[in-house]
């Protein structure tokens, strides 16, 4: 049996775009233009193999567009059948894992009660630190 392993959006899987977040957050679009983070997609499929990959974002709650967003973003950039494991909660200590990929300890991080790995920290500074660790 896999290791349930859940990856958080922004800041991990997803450039936050230019400009400030909390002036851009409410903007129709925002969240479907951004870019992968550097290594993110390849990092997503490799896990995929060892771990069972889930998806855990929290939405922007006065942003309506921002569910759908996040959505179609999963699907474009980490194909079809990913989105399906894109869980949309603002807690994400109510899901269960066995590790949880987070740049920070909100919506529930903090109380996960498992493995933390804490995205840009020193640790886990990008994507390769994340592999080394997860991979080996």
């Amino acid at each position: 049996m896999k290791k349930v392993l859940l990856i958080d959006v922004d800041g991990v899987l997803v450039e936050l775009g230019d400009g400030p977040f909390s002036e851009n957050k409410n903007k129709k679009d925002f969240f479907l233009n951004n870019k992968p983070i550097e290594g993110a997609v390849d990092a997503f499929k490799k896990l995929g193999q060892l771990y069972d990959c889930y998806i855990v974002s929290t939405p922007v709650w006065s942003n309506p567009y921002c569910w759908m967003e996040k959505r179609i973003w999963v699907e474009k950039h980490l194909g079809r059948d990913a989105y399906k494991r894109l869980i949309l909660t603002h807690n994400k200590d109510l899901v269960k894992g066995d590790y949880i990929i987070d740049d920070t300890k909100n919506y529930g991080v903090d109380k996960f009660g498992k493995k933390h790995i804490h995205f840009g920290s020193d640790t886990f500074l990008g994507w390769k630190n994340v592999l080394d660790f997860l991979l080996h």
